[in-house]
């Protein structure tokens, strides 16, 4: 068994009460491809026992456990992160249904900001709107922020989520940690 290692080794920094800036280590994320109303997303869905959300820039918060979530990325593209038994699940299926099925986990970390000012942080490394009416929760983007590829989930109201490559963990968490600095 292959030991994951954290990028930024669990690090945290900041308060709820402002903002706070935390790293989530260690979350399970899979890579489903699957052809959306197939028989064999019906069998994904029910083995499971969680929806996969049905349009691109969607996530389900939740559903899986605290920290899980499924989100969006194509019509036949989802990233289902904090379930682990969910790769076992779906290895049942392999032989009567089409899907492919990758552990991805060690390619990103998780960086989650929380508290009323984590969208103001976020606005001075993101160019998209994040004004609820235009990116209100449960919703995803994926874009570069400071240089660094990223998906930006918006999980609950005051909390975002971001995915970024672990080559690029500690860039960017220096870059958020300065951002954060006017409002803590």
């Amino acid at each position: 068994m292959i030991v994951k290692q954290s990028p930024l080794n669990g690090m945290n920094s900041g308060s709820t009460a402002a903002v706070a800036i935390r790293e989530l280590p260690g979350l399970h994320t899979i890579d489903l491809r699957i052809a959306p109303g197939s028989a064999a997303h019906t069998a994904v869905v029910e083995a499971l026992g969680i929806d996969l959300p049905g349009t691109t820039g969607q996530l389900h918060v939740g559903s899986i456990s605290a920290e899980g979530y499924v989100l969006c990325l194509a019509p036949d593209w989802w990233l289902i992160a904090g379930y682990p038994e969910a790769e076992q699940k779906l290895s049942l299926l392999k032989d009567f249904h089409h899907f492919s099925v990758v552990d991805v986990s060690g390619q990103r970390t998780n960086i989650e900001l929380e508290g009323p000012n984590a969208r103001e942080v976020l606005a001075h490394l993101w160019e998209q709107d994040l004004r609820e009416k235009k990116f209100p929760v449960g919703s995803v983007s994926q874009g570069l922020m400071a240089k660094a590829p990223v998906i930006v989930c918006h999980i609950a109201p005051f909390r975002y989520r971001i995915m970024v490559r672990s080559s690029f963990a500690l860039h960017l968490w220096k870059v958020l940690v300065d951002a954060m600095e006017e409002y803590v």
